[in-house]
C-alpha cells in the first residue's frame, strides 16, 4: 500500500468521523435552549446546532429515495428481459405493477385496488405460516423430543386454538394474551437491544476507520 493509498483512507476515516461526530452531536443537543441556560438568543443558537443534523437527515433521505427508484428501475429492467425470453410470471408482474400505478394517478390513491390485492395475500401468507408452524412441530419432536420441543409445540398448540373464535377456548386466550405481553415481548425487546448494541459497534468501527472498507 503506497502513500497516497494511505493518505486516501486517512481521510476517507477522518471525513466519515467528523460527519458522524457532526450529526451525532447535532441530534442529541440541538434544538434544546436548556442547553444555554435559556439566555438571550438561545433558542437562534439550539436551531443553530440542530441545523447540520437536519440537513444529514434530510440527505440520508433523499439518497434513500434514490435508491428505491433505482431499485425498482432495476427490477422493472430485469423482469422486461424476462418477459423477452417468454417468462410469463414476469409478465404478469410488470402488467401488476402497470396497473397499480395506473390506478394510483387516475384514482388519486384510493385504496380499494390495494385492499382487493393485499388481503387475499396477507390470508394466503397467514395459512402457509399455519403450515409451517405445523410442520415445523413435527419436525421438532422427531428430532429433538425433549423438554425445550415439547415446550415449542405446547406453545405452537396454544397460540393456534387460541386464535380460533370459538366460546369455549376463552381460557386459552387468555393465556396468549400473557405469552404475548411477558415473555414474546421480552424476547423482542433482546433483539432490539441486541440490534442496538451492534449499530453502536458498527458506527463505532466506522468512525475510527477500522471498518474494513476505510482500510483497503
Amino acid at each position: 500500500m503506497n502513500f497516497g493509498q494511505r493518505l486516501g483512507i486517512a481521510l476517507s476515516a477522518f471525513v466519515a468521523f467528523a460527519v458522524g461526530a457532526i450529526a451525532v452531536t447535532s441530534l442529541l443537543l440541538g434544538d434544546n435552549p436548556a442547553i444555554f441556560n435559556n439566555q438571550p438568543g438561545s433558542e437562534r443558537a439550539a436551531e443553530l446546532l440542530a441545523l447540520p443534523g437536519d440537513v444529514l437527515l434530510r440527505l440520508v433521505v433523499i439518497v434513500i429515495s434514490l435508491s428505491v427508484v433505482i431499485g425498482i428501475a432495476n427490477l422493472l429492467y430485469v423482469h422486461v428481459g424476462r418477459v423477452a425470453r417468454g417468462k410469463v410470471y414476469s409478465g404478469a408482474l410488470l402488467a401488476s405493477f402497470g396497473v397499480a400505478i395506473f390506478w394510483h394517478l387516475t384514482r388519486q390513491g384510493d385504496p380499494s385496488l390495494l385492499e382487493a390485492v393485499q388481503l387475499p395475500i396477507e390470508s394466503s401468507l397467514a395459512a402457509l405460516l399455519f403450515v409451517s408452524l405445523v410442520a415445523g412441530a413435527s419436525r421438532v419432536m422427531q428430532k429433538r423430543a425433549d423438554v425445550w420441543g415439547l415446550l415449542f409445540v405446547a406453545v405452537v398448540v396454544l397460540v393456534l386454538l387460541a386464535s380460533v373464535p370459538l366460546a369455549e377456548l376463552a381460557p386459552l386466550r387468555a393465556w396468549r394474551d400473557w405469552l404475548m405481553r411477558v415473555p414474546v415481548s421480552a424476547g423482542a425487546r433482546a433483539f432490539l437491544l441486541g440490534i442496538a448494541m451492534a449499530t453502536v459497534v458498527t458506527g463505532q468501527r466506522v468512525l475510527l476507520g477500522q471498518d474494513r472498507s476505510y482500510r483497503g
